[in-house]
């Protein structure tokens, strides 16, 4: 295991880099709040409990890119699912509700929809395999939601087909079964089922998105769904503590990151692709998914954290380039890290990453 001391001065180190592979530029705070004035200066006031023009607007914008009514923002994902999966109980009579083993909701809530909502979860899926429409089979109990995620984080954003997903789809809709979206990484799918994200979103009762991941926001999430169900979601917010006085901030960031980072998925798809497979050419690394369909993967290193990170940090000082985050999973004898591809990654060209990685393999893996 990294020690807090190495894991802090691993940080430092990829911070001054001038080069990094994943996910957006590092500004200070100052930095990013005067990027927001100009966008600030188009509305006249800020929202009041979640009232005003420039989340009204921004709530409207959203639920027509997801093929929804109405859309509720949030200061949350997690706030935003169990909410969710709550009003579908209540609906439904139903206090079962189902998802993968490795959803977020399992994972890294401390069972919040169990302990606030008095939901009973259906664990359904292989532990490393996308849901499909077999496993559905398996459920022999009644249930209020069916949660799918795309990308699938915890496997490296691994996806099922369309074919796959109308089938599920159609499978809740006879059984009366909401089917709820996690889309905390959404936005980059459209260009692996060559839909748009309101064909996508279409396909769900509710659907979450994130604004603070691939956006590059500052926090904040969006709940859709019909104008019925986010009158309820509203009520919610309010009980739950989530209704606060303003959020512009946020919704301010959530917007400029939609603006300035949807135009660019296409590119972050395809370079993750490119990057995955420079780093497929040298063992022993590989990637999960081999070729990812969105912008995220996973990188598999067979090597200890403790004899490969001091040799990581050591090369990343000495390249000026920031390469790897630290391990998402370990074991004895292998890493695995997240990598998330937005425009950091666009800024230095196939073929200096070509030459990195090589030099990373030469160095680092194959020493």
């Amino acid at each position: 295991m990294l020690s807090s001391d190495f894991k802090k001065q691993y940080l430092r180190t990829l911070a001054n880099c001038d080069n990094s592979l994943f996910r957006h530029p590092q500004r200070t705070m100052t930095e990013r709040l005067q990027s927001l004035l100009p966008l600030a200066a188009q509305y006249s006031e800020a929202d009041c409990y979640g009232q005003g023009e420039l989340v009204n607007e921004f709530e409207q914008q959203v639920a027509a890119m997801l093929g929804h009514e109405a859309a509720l923002f949030l200061p949350s994902g997690t706030m935003a699912q169990t909410m969710a999966l709550r009003i579908w109980a209540e609906k439904k009579h139903c206090n079962q509700v189902a998802f993968h083993p490795t959803s977020h909701l399992q994972l890294h809530e401390q069972n919040a929809y169990q302990v606030l909502h008095g939901l009973d979860s259906c664990l359904v899926g292989k532990l490393n395999e996308v849901i499909n429409r077999a496993d559905l089979d398996t459920i022999h109990i009644p249930l209020a939601a069916l949660l799918l995620e795309l990308p699938m984080r915890e496997i490296g954003g691994q996806l099922p087909t369309w074919k796959e997903l109308e089938a599920q789809q159609k499978w809740a809709k006879s059984q009366g079964i909401a089917l709820h979206l996690d889309g905390a990484r959404l936005w980059s799918c459209s260009e692996y089922y060559q839909k748009t994200l309101a064909e996508i979103g279409s396909l769900f009762d509710s659907v979450y998105v994130s604004f603070y991941k691939d956006l590059d926001g500052i926090a904040g999430a969006m709940l859709t769904g019909s104008a019925e169900f986010i009158d309820e979601a509203r009520i919610w917010t309010r009980r739950l503590g989530g209704n606060l006085i303003t959020l512009f901030p946020d919704i301010l960031a959530a917007k400029q990151g939609l603006t300035d980072n949807i135009p660019l998925m296409p590119d972050f798809v395809a370079k993750a692709a490119t990057i995955a497979k420079l780093f497929n050419q040298h063992f022993p690394t590989h990637t999960i998914p081999l070729c990812p369909p969105c912008n995220l993967f996973h990188l598999v290193i067979e090597q200890s954290a403790k004899e490969l990170m001091p040799k990581v940090m050591k090369w990343s000082e000495q390249y000026n380039m920031a390469l790897l985050p630290l391990p998402r999973t370990q074991t004895d004898t292998s890493c695995r890290f997240e990598i998330s591809i937005g425009q950091n990654a666009l800024k230095v060209s196939n073929h200096d990453w070509q030459k990195a990685i090589a030099s990373f393999a030469h160095d680092i893996i194959l020493d």
